[in-house]
């Protein structure tokens, strides 16, 4: 009896494991493709990575998404279209944690996150790093070697020898799936801004946004907000630039205008800032 009740939770703990799921963030911009390697593998380069990681065990599905703040240049458009194809899913963005917190949310340790990204990036989310770990998240980080060895970090591997690895087989049963976007609550649509909040239909509906005024605009924007850029005056809008900018251009500044008269005698007092000038913006 006691044995049958043994080999119960030893069979429940197997099958746990052989369900325990995985994330890839791909910082592309920072880990782009070295010269020489094919896009097509970088797939099952990952995916075996991540077994040989758990001796040899598959995971019960894993997501992978590349992330770049400006992927029509790196990788370009062929390289992106190989790796949609491939199942990776592809975001603009400027940052991976979103993206981490967003699927830890959905799936419970045990679970497995893998980074990959410049060292920069990385150390500055060696917090979140270790609470997630402290969570029960098993984190894998992957860097290029022309960086400093971080050794204050998780469990890390070079991004080049990860790619080259010869031991990878390339055979794998974990299965590749779309991570669940949170923040757009759409469903599992592979070709995401985060910027504009915008989730394509299609691979082409993406690259055409990636081009848009619209999008432009809104990349503007942000770095206007970041950099005190004062956005209820006309000469810091680029005007003229195009009808689609020049029509969200004004329709914000009204709508701030509006807000800060609005608040008038209320209004927290104003604070020295150095202003940038908004045309300094490529």
């Amino acid at each position: 009896m006691v044995e049958e009740e043994t080999n119960k939770y030893e069979n429940m703990a197997t099958q746990q494991e052989d369900e325990e799921k995985a994330l890839v963030i791909w910082s592309i911009i920072n880990c782009p493709i070295p010269d020489g390697h094919d896009p097509c593998l970088v797939v099952p380069r990952i995916q075996t990575a991540l077994e040989k990681s758990r001796r040899g065990r598959p995971y019960g599905s894993l997501s992978i998404t590349a992330i770049s703040n400006n992927l029509t240049e790196i990788p370009g458009e062929d390289v992106m279209r190989k790796l949609s194809s491939a199942g990776i899913s592809l975001k603009h963005a400027h940052g991976v944690s979103t993206d981490m917190y967003q699927w830890a949310r959905r799936n419970p340790p045990p679970a497995t996150i893998m980074v990959i990204s410049g060292h920069v990036e990385l150390e500055c989310l060696a917090s979140t790093f270790s609470g997630l770990k402290n969570k029960g998240y098993r984190i894998l980080l992957t860097y290029p070697q022309r960086d400093p060895v971080l050794a204050s970090l998780p469990k890390h591997c070079f991004w080049e020898t990860l790619l080259s690895d010869t031991d990878n087989n390339l055979e794998t049963t974990t299965r590749l799936v779309f991570p669940y976007r949170l923040d757009h609550g759409t469903g599992e649509l592979p070709w995401s801004c985060s910027v504009c909040h915008y989730d394509a239909p299609t691979f082409e509906d993406f690259t055409k946004h990636l081009k848009c005024e619209t999008h432009a605009y809104f990349e503007w924007d942000m770095y206007a907000s970041k950099n005190n850029v004062d956005r209820t005056n006309p000469a810091n809008l680029q005007l003229g630039r195009s009808p689609e900018w020049d029509l969200l251009a004004k329709e914000s500044m009204l709508y701030r205008s509006a807000i800060r008269k609005q608040r008038g005698a209320f209004a927290p007092p104003k604070r020295s800032k150095m202003w940038v000038d908004a045309t300094t913006f490529k």
